[in-house]
């Protein structure tokens, strides 16, 4: 089976192989497997390794990887598993990690993506600055200094596209250097998480990336509907999340319909300013959407819904939230799901619909 499928098992299959040699002991065995599908994406789990950990880091050393997700518990493992990987395009660390240990990913010279989701504080001031030439960045740790952001992203000008970045720790100065600092030809992709001092000057500035395709902004609060309506002006995304966010009105709502013809993602949660005739036409006209989210949406009713449920309808949506939406009722969206049976619909109590 190795054999006959190698290129579709060689994208998904290692994270199962290294589980099964851990259980059975048989390691050896699947490491040859491993070298003869010439492995190139790997995601690899320390977690509950407790036999054969040479065997098996060895065996990781000598692939020739064009994507890593690693998350190890020993330090002392990382050298060994980065040492022979000169084709490394995308390395994505979920761990805590020090400056020696950064240190070690300068020296990858294909490296175009690098995603820290350390998900813990970190009290060392890491020096983000040497990286340059990335296309992709991600970074999720509490401790990050705004100044080593600002000089990465700075040092990455003409190539990145895509930035995701919790940004707990910067001010309302802060962020605007950070987004003086990316280039509106380049950037396609723009997530800021746990930021909590936007302004329309935000806004407004976000509305200078033409490229973008992908955004997701939490609680931009004071936030005026004319700065919301440039920055939807002319883009076509296709994912917005504007959860928690003032400014989102049915105008805005009308230019994102009228705009974002591939829109797959929506999340309009908490928006107390949208009514029930642009929802229902954004089910009408979106017809590329797969996750909708009105969460907390207070003002929507069974009117929302569209009247005329044609076939071609809803035909790739698979998650619709109506959560905390007290006029949308259960027998509305138990009968949707009578007809959409694929599509997952959660009511007013964040509990999936069931027609039974």
């Amino acid at each position: 089976m190795i054999q006959q499928d190698a290129s579709k098992f060689a994208r998904v299959g290692i994270a199962l192989l290294i589980q099964t040699a851990c259980k059975t002991g048989k390691f050896l065995w699947h490491s040859k497997k491993i070298y003869q599908i010439k492995i190139k994406d790997l995601i690899f789990y320390e977690d509950n390794l407790w036999i054969r950990k040479k065997e098996i880091v060895d065996t990781i050393s000598q692939l020739e990887l064009e994507s890593l997700t690693i998350k190890l518990n020993q330090f002392n493992l990382f050298d060994k598993i980065l040492v022979n990987q000169k084709q490394l395009k995308k390395l994505e660390i979920q761990m805590p990690i020090n400056n020696s240990e950064l240190q070690l990913l300068t020296q990858l010279p294909q490296l175009e993506e690098l995603h820290l989701r350390v998900l813990k504080k970190t009290e060392e001031n890491l020096k983000l600055g040497q990286f340059q030439n990335l296309s992709a960045i991600s970074l999720q740790w509490q401790g990050m200094k705004p100044q080593e952001v600002l000089k990465m992203v700075q040092n990455s000008y003409e190539t990145l596209k895509e930035l995701e970045i919790d940004s707990e720790e910067f001010n309302h100065d802060e962020m605007l250097q950070i987004l003086n600092c990316l280039n509106k030809d380049k950037i396609e992709k723009l997530y800021i998480q746990y930021f909590y001092d936007f302004s329309d000057l935000h806004i407004l500035k976000l509305s200078e990336f033409y490229k973008l395709k992908k955004l997701s902004i939490f609680r931009a609060q004071n936030i005026e509907e004319n700065s919301m309506l440039q920055l939807f002006q002319g883009k076509q995304f296709q994912k917005i999340n504007l959860n928690q966010c003032d400014g989102v009105t049915d105008r805005v709502l009308f230019q994102i319909i009228k705009n974002c013809q591939q829109l797959k993602y929506i999340n309009l949660s908490w928006s107390i300013d949208i009514y029930n005739h642009w929802v229902s036409v954004l089910f009408e006209e979106a017809l590329q959407l797969e996750e909708v989210y009105l969460i907390g949406c207070k003002q929507l009713t069974d009117e929302c819904i569209p009247k005329n449920l044609y076939s071609g309808l809803f035909k790739k949506l698979r998650h619709l939230s109506f959560e905390s939406c007290n006029a949308v009722s259960d027998e509305k969206l138990m009968m949707l799901k009578s007809i959409f049976r694929y599509v997952k619909i959660v009511g007013y109590y964040g509990v999936e619909i069931d027609t039974i």
